[in-house]
């Protein structure tokens, strides 16, 4: 076993151990961060190169192989969806059939992060990975890192697709399907459309994350405080789909949403609130990262106590949620607009 290997390999029993917290596994995130940077041909430096090789794709933007290395910075978020996918994975080992687990990762990023652990923790014969982006430059990158590791033995196939268009082969289902291309509140990145895409192929297979849902609320007014709830605004989840799939939605730009009657008395400024449930009770919530931080409604609208906000998903190439006012005739807000400059 290569040095590089067996580091990774003491990272991830720590990772993929379903009775550690979040907390107590920030700074094995922190060395596995360091281990993939170290590895990787991939430069970090922020300062250059932040946004070289994005992309605007018909179901929303696809970030650059910097930007996607940064989301490894984030340990409470590489340990829930590691941790996540290391359980979803072994619940399915019994089941298998005599065959590996498939897991097929949907914009893998330039470091594969989610997966490398779970390949150290099981053999070739326990689980197979399909590696997916949609950037040829960020899959090489991955690929590279994987072989570097000694793990390309855990990869059934390196995909260069967009996962939003993606058609599975018949004779790969997974059994287990893991994408991670999302932004605060479900805007700007596909993973509405991605998820919609692979679950409607593969309706039996396990999704992380399980349930991502968007609330409307107050942020909290201080650390030790929780963030008011209004109530759920929209839900990304198996049973979603699946209306979806079966509803007057499949051919529409849309997607419903609620709506919601703001209190009488506006203490301050309505904010999204995004909970992640990645598996089981493995859940992200306000604060833990970036994508749980409360997020305004943008323009600063002058909101009235006892206004009626009503949503909807847009679809297409500008993803994201949108409301209108209901007792006013004003055009529609646009929750998310993507920076193209």
């Amino acid at each position: 076993m290569n040095p590089a290997r067996e580091e990774l390999a003491s990272i991830a029993a720590a990772l993929c151990d379903p009775q550690r917290s979040l907390a107590s596994l920030v700074g094995e995130t922190v060395r596995l961060r360091q281990l993939v940077e170290r590895h990787s041909r991939l430069s970090m430096d922020v300062q250059q190169g932040l946004r070289d090789g994005e992309s605007f794709l018909p179901s929303g933007w696809a970030i650059s192989p910097v930007q996607a290395g940064l989301c490894a910075r984030e340990p409470y978020r590489s340990a829930a969806f590691i941790q996540g996918l290391a359980l979803a994975v072994r619940e399915r080992l019994d089941a298998r059939g005599g065959r590996p687990v498939r897991v097929l990762y949907a914009g893998c990023g330039p470091f594969a992060l989610l997966a490398l652990p779970v390949m150290a923790v099981l053999s070739a014969t326990q689980v197979q990975f399909a590696i997916l982006d949609v950037h040829a430059e960020t899959l090489a990158y991955a690929r590279e890192l994987i072989a570097i590791l000694g793990l390309d033995g855990h990869v059934a196939e390196f995909i260069c697709a967009d996962a939003a268009a993606y058609r599975i082969p018949a004779a790969a289902m997974p059994d287990v399907i893991v994408s991670e291309t999302m932004n605060t509140a479900l805007g700007k990145e596909p993973q509405v459309a991605i998820l919609r895409n692979l679950y409607a192929q593969a309706p039996a297979a396990a999704l992380l994350p399980a349930a991502v849902s968007v609330h409307l609320g107050l942020d909290r007014r201080a650390p030790d405080e929780p963030c008011t709830d209004w109530g759920r605004v929209f839900a990304l989840d198996a049973q979603a789909l699946r209306a979806w799939q079966h509803g007057a939605q499949g051919q529409s730009d849309s997607l419903p949403a609620a709506s919601i009657r703001l209190p009488e008395v506006l203490e301050q400024a309505p904010r999204l609130l995004t909970r992640i449930r990645v598996h089981g009770d493995i859940v992200l919530g306000d604060h833990e990262c970036s994508l749980n931080l409360p997020l305004p409604l943008p323009g600063k609208p002058d909101l009235a106590g006892g206004s009626v906000l009503d949503f909807h998903y847009r679809l297409g190439s500008q993803p994201g949620l949108a409301f209108c006012l209901r007792e006013t005739p004003e055009p529609m807000r646009e929750l998310h607009k993507p920076d193209t400059q």
